[in-house]
């Protein structure tokens, strides 16, 4: 089964109308995972976007397929691939957690508990 590694969402002021949530999902299978949705019990609208620059501007765009091969893994980091966590149900400030799981292409669902911080965790 594939592993999240260092999961974290920024911390945001409150009433923020959508939180961003970071990864590493690691993949110690024998066979390729297709990453297709995320779920979460913490927010109305979680989706899955990447940060692109166009014409010198930052926008946010669907992420498109995301496969990861065996022994790989997939970061889901600022500037980058991220989560977005949009209509938060319940106040998340900093030290509280967030519950978040990935979908599978295949139907099987990888949680993690998300913490809530300013800065991203120390690499592993």
């Amino acid at each position: 089964m594939p592993v999240i590694e260092t999961p974290w969402v920024r911390a945001a002021p409150p009433g923020a109308a959508s939180l961003a949530g970071y990864l590493v999902l690691r993949n110690p299978c024998a066979a390729a995972v297709e990453v297709a949705d995320v779920e979460s019990k913490d927010f109305g609208m979680p989706m899955i976007h990447r940060t692109v620059v166009e014409d010198g501007v930052s926008r946010m765009r669907p992420a498109g397929k995301r496969v990861v091969a065996p022994g790989e893994t997939l970061r889901f980091e600022p500037g980058g691939l991220h989560l977005m966590l949009m209509r938060p149900l319940r106040p998340l400030a900093e030290g509280d957690t967030a519950r978040v799981r990935l979908v599978l292409a295949d139907g099987r669902r990888v949680f993690a508990e998300f913490p809530v911080r300013r800065e991203a965790p120390a690499a592993p």
